[in-house]
């Protein structure tokens, strides 16, 4: 596919996201009312995510992944068996979430549980955990309490009922969070090991030993109702702070900083308009940029959206030539020819077709779908790129700078595809290691039967991508402190820029 084309590409499905409008409709009305059987829902549920993964994704056609049919068949067995005993909102959310994370994909999954009605409530035995690093790795301790009984702030989990704290966590939580060989999801979901959220597909611990100080102590657990109000302020204390970087240009003490902390495709969204005014103030002033002594791209908070943002905001700085010849490339894509999938192409025709460059991207997609399923082939690979060099300009780079990419550990999609290009263009990463996606990308949205929540599935594969699947970066310089404190991080990053320009 062409340069141009692929910008058009990513333009149009970075509209994936977008709510379906139906389901907005229906929340919008009220709540879903609950089922006749909630077991008979959860089959139904459970048939449809695996008929729709099966129709429209290309793993179920990928040669390159012979183990993915296992998987999708043995998700589905496994919440068909639970939809036998399934009586309760609780028991059918968590079934489907674990088959959806089986998948340890973060594009394939289920969204939107909108308009269920279902009040949540949840237990715990007066104490919740965090997940800390330390020298000898993670571990589980002890940040909140409310009960004198309970192992003190500051104790560190050993295991329960015969489980390793780490395998424990991954029982309790891993099979329902998904990718939980990733860092970023642990600590991410790590502050919930001792919150009863009444899944009856798993068991919660009963007596666990602590390390306190010196001493190894054991705990029967006594489980009671957990009041929203604790739950959060117990929350607020295990989970490290969180920051989104404002999308902006700025000076700082090591020349120019240009915040990143969203890519959403949409250019008429919040962070659209930002990113539109960002691109024409880094237009403007992109000779101030080049010869700074140091320019950072600073990604926290950014999840992903479109990478036609980073892209323009690259050939900007350093060139098309320089950009076109160092980008990090696949060797091919290809698009899963399902009809759902096509009709989707088509309806991005009467969203985007105003817009020459996108209209042409979508009738040449449109088409070869088409043809593909007309010939048997359930695949249609994308044009190769014709006119990209195949060596680096003869010329130096416009940009100057050094460069520096900040990330944190919910970094990922479009957000890693940044980092990616901007490390091929000589930047250094630093800061947290990211999160990480499959090479299954670009999102189709269906609704389920029952009305309550929406798949998400991967249309297209990545073949040859430089990056694997679940791949994270993992940064030269890692910054251990409050990714919050942006006065911290500013005076750590010119140490480091200071450190640098001596060598």
């Amino acid at each position: 596919m062409s340069r141009n084309l692929a910008a058009a590409s990513a333009a149009v499905f970075a509209l994936a996201a977008f709510a379906d409008p139906v389901l907005a409709q229906d929340a919008a009305a009220g709540p879903t009312p609950a089922p006749e059987n909630w077991g008979v829902a959860l089959a139904r549920d459970a048939r449809a995510f695996h008929d729709a993964i099966l129709d429209s994704h290309p793993g179920p056609v990928d040669v390159e992944n012979p183990g993915f049919n296992a998987r999708l068949e043995a998700g589905l067995a496994t919440a068909l068996d639970r939809a036998r005993t399934a009586d309760s909102h609780e028991a059918w959310y968590f079934a489907l979430q674990a088959y959806a994370a089986s998948f340890d994909d973060g594009h394939l999954g289920l969204s939107d549980w909108a308009g269920m009605g279902h009040v949540w409530t949840a237990g715990w035995p007066g104490f919740l955990t965090g997940l800390r690093s330390g020298p000898d790795g993670e571990r589980h301790e002890v940040v909140f309490s409310r009960d004198p009984a309970a192992p003190p702030e500051g104790a560190v989990l050993i295991g329960c009922d015969g489980r390793p704290a780490e395998a424990l966590a991954g029982e309790i939580i891993g099979q329902g969070a998904g990718r939980w060989s990733l860092a970023s999801r642990r600590a991410i979901f790590a502050s919930t090991l001792f919150v009863d959220q009444h899944n009856p597909w798993v068991r919660r611990a009963e007596h666990c030993e602590f390390q306190v100080g010196a001493d190894v102590r054991g705990y029967v657990l006594t489980w009671r109702d957990l009041p929203n109000a604790v739950r959060d302020e117990g929350f607020a204390a295990a989970r490290s702070p969180r920051f989104r970087s404002p999308i902006e240009l700025r000076t700082w003490s090591g020349g120019q900083w240009i915040g990143l902390g969203g890519f959403n495709g949409d250019p008429a969204s919040a962070d659209g308009i930002a990113l539109t005014t960002l691109q024409a103030a880094v237009e403007a002033r992109a000779g101030e940029i080049r010869d700074a002594s140091a320019v950072v791209f600073d990604l926290r908070g950014n999840g992903g959206g479109s990478s036609a943002w980073i892209n323009a905001l690259a050939r900007t700085l350093w060139g098309e030539a320089e950009v076109r010849a160092r980008a990090p490339r696949s060797l091919a894509v290809d698009w899963r020819a399902s009809e759902k999938n096509i009709a989707m192409i088509e309806e991005y025709r009467v969203l985007m077709g105003s817009n020459p460059e996108v209209l042409a991207w979508l009738t040449a997609a449109g088409d070869g779908m088409r043809a593909a399923r007309a010939e048997g082939r359930p695949l249609w690979r994308e044009p190769e790129e014709e006119d990209a060099p195949l060596a680096p300009p003869a010329g130096p780079t416009p940009m100057k700078a050094r460069t520096w990419v900040l990330t944190d550990a919910g970094c990922a999609s479009a957000c890693l595809d940044a980092v990616d290009l901007l490390k091929a263009l000589g930047a250094t990463h630093v800061g947290q290691e990211t999160s990480a996606d499959t090479v299954y990308m670009e999102v189709r949205e269906e609704p389920l039967p029952d009305g309550r929540v929406t798949a998400r599935i991967p249309v297209k594969v990545y073949r040859g991508r430089p990056r694997g699947d679940n791949e994270t970066l993992v940064p030269v310089h890692r910054w251990t402190g409050d990714l919050s404190d942006s006065v911290g991080i500013e005076a750590w990053l010119a140490e480091l820029d200071e450190a640098a320009a001596s060598r």
